[in-house]
């Protein structure tokens, strides 16, 4: 009897312990290792889409922490996306629909950095920021600055770092230059002393600066470590991209022949502007030697993120030596995604889930709840989570959203869609649908997620969808009214204009993108998209004052 009272008693305990779990506290103000890479797709997490990628260091975090399914860049090009990251606020406010040179502190808009320091953080960066200008140090209490692997025009500490050992930038823009595909676009094994990589540079900076006793026990700290990699040109050192070469069954690009054809004219832009230079070389290719360069640039790929795994887990090694990793939380994800060729594309800019949807994984042992969030969240939402965790009583007015109750309870959400604001395009996308408003060339695109996850058919101009597309346009304007503007915003976002953020910077984008679109004209027909005369035929379409 005695026994039957004891396991009673036991049964009743763990159904207390299970059916009223507490949520746990808040860590108060807890350091942060927020961890980028350049050109990573949330498909590339091993535990989400990419099993065979070897990556030690993420996986631990990713099967201790909480891995993100639907977090958004918002902005799949890597100066808006990072803008948006330090803001709070999407390209309408900041202005960055493209790389373009564009400083974003002259507006009034609080920025993640220095706000930190206000909350009494000692903060370090490390890598690629990508911020204009390049070379402010934007409130960091130390900086080691990176800004392209191979640019030969940078002035920055990587210059610095290859000089110290008998080096030059010069010499890693012109490595593979014999090669036939063009500079910049090219894959191959990193030839030089690993040490000199851009990557590695990254992580033994970071090693240094952990080292070096800038960050304290007593005081939290912000360290942002940067990678340029897995970003072109792909360059692993061999023994990581053979590992990939050597796997058969590699994947190497999802695409329907002819793909681009039904699409707006924006992506047939992407495909010639962003790595242009490579599908010259490309289309010239018989069938088989095509395969062979889509294999060879996935793997250097995925060799990329091996070796910056490597250096991951060397940062992270370091700050448990130095007794730094109690009450810190490390956050990983990417600036935005890429296309490796899915959807007859190399790179960015298109709103599609491989461009826009990136990694997010976020682990702090005995607060953040293991395992997967399947609610959307964003880069915009990125500000207010991080000052949420420092303390800050009342949050700098931003765009976003903290999402810091999905940390510990999965599946509470912040909204059931994300937007995405590039190259002059406003798209929504919830589970079930991606809508896309192009405002220079006035095409739209509409894609069936749940039918067709890789958005290889744009069902836009299907009658039955017309009802479809009012629905989410009348969602897409009440999102933009909530954020600014209220009523000045006009229901027809064709014709948004001043919504789109400053008028001189968006004029520009108009007479830029028009350029280009002009130069897809001349463009030989029987090339992939809409080239040559099917190019002219959207150009006579375009209204008068956006030409």
């Amino acid at each position: 009897m005695n026994q039957i009272i004891h396991l009673s008693g036991i049964v009743l305990l763990l159904f207390g312990v299970f059916s009223c779990e507490r949520s746990p506290v808040i860590p108060e103000r807890p350091n942060i290792l927020f961890i980028t890479t350049d050109y990573t797709r949330g498909q590339d997490l091993p535990r989400v889409g990419a099993p065979f990628l070897k990556m030690p260091a993420v996986n631990k975090l990713s099967d201790e922490g909480a891995i993100f399914l639907k977090h958004a860049c918002v902005s799949p090009i890597c100066m808006p996306a990072r803008a948006t990251i330090v803001t709070g606020h999407y390209p309408h406010a900041h202005s960055l629909w493209d790389n373009v040179g564009i400083s974003f502190r002259e507006e009034v808009k609080p920025f993640l950095i220095s706000e930190l320091k206000k909350e009494g953080y000692t903060t370090v960066g490390v890598g690629k920021m990508h911020f204009h200008p390049f070379t402010a140090d934007y409130d960091y209490d130390l900086r080691y600055s990176l800004e392209g692997k191979d640019r030969k025009y940078r002035d920055d500490d990587y210059e610095a770092y290859l000089n110290e050992r008998g080096s030059k930038r010069l010499d890693i823009y012109n490595l593979n230059r014999d090669s036939k595909i063009p500079r910049g676009q090219s894959f191959f094994d990193w030839p030089l002393d690993e040490d000199l990589h851009a990557d590695a540079f990254v992580g033994n900076k970071s090693v240094e600066a952990v080292q070096s006793g800038i960050l304290k026990k007593d005081k939290p700290w912000f360290m942002w470590v940067s990678f340029t990699g897995p970003h072109n040109p792909w360059n692993a050192p061999e023994r990581f991209s053979s590992i990939y070469r050597n796997m058969e069954d590699l994947p190497s690009g999802d695409f329907v022949a002819g793909e681009l054809d039904n699409k707006p004219l924006d992506y047939t832009r992407h495909r010639y502007g962003y790595g242009g230079n490579l599908f010259d070389h490309y289309d010239s290719l018989p069938k088989p030697e095509q395969d062979k360069l889509r294999h060879n640039v996935r793997a250097a790929h995925y060799g990329s993120l091996s070796f910056i795994d490597e250096q991951i887990a060397k940062v992270i090694g370091a700050l448990e030596e130095k007794g730094l990793l109690e009450n810190t939380m490390i956050i990983f994800t990417s600036d935005h995604g890429s296309a490796l060729f899915d959807n007859e594309m190399l790179h960015k800019g298109s709103p599609f889930p491989t461009q826009s949807i990136v990694p997010m994984v976020v682990w702090y042992p005995g607060f953040v709840k293991p395992g997967f969030r399947d609610n959307f969240t964003s880069h915009a939402d990125l500000f207010a989570t991080i000052m949420e965790l420092s303390g800050q009583k009342d949050i700098a007015e931003t765009e976003g959203r903290s999402f810091l109750e999905m940390f510990y309870k999965p599946d509470s959400k912040v909204n059931d869609f994300v937007i995405v604001e590039s190259a002059m395009v406003t798209s929504l996308m919830n589970k079930d649908w991606l809508l896309g408003v192009h405002h220079i060339t006035e095409e739209l695109e509409l894609y069936n997620l749940q039918k067709d996850p890789m958005c290889h058919y744009n069902i836009a101009d299907k009658p039955e969808n017309k009802g479809r597309i009012n629905g989410l346009i009348e969602q897409l304007v009440a999102w933009r009214k909530s954020q600014s503007g209220g009523d000045k915003v006009k229901n027809n976002p064709f014709t948004w204009h001043e919504e789109l953020g400053d008028t001189t910077q968006i004029n520009k984008y108009r007479r830029r993108y028009t350029r280009e679109y002009q130069r897809l004209t001349t463009i030989a027909d029987e090339r992939p998209g809409k080239t040559g005369k099917a190019a002219a035929a959207i150009l006579e379409n375009i209204s008068e004052n956006l030409k």
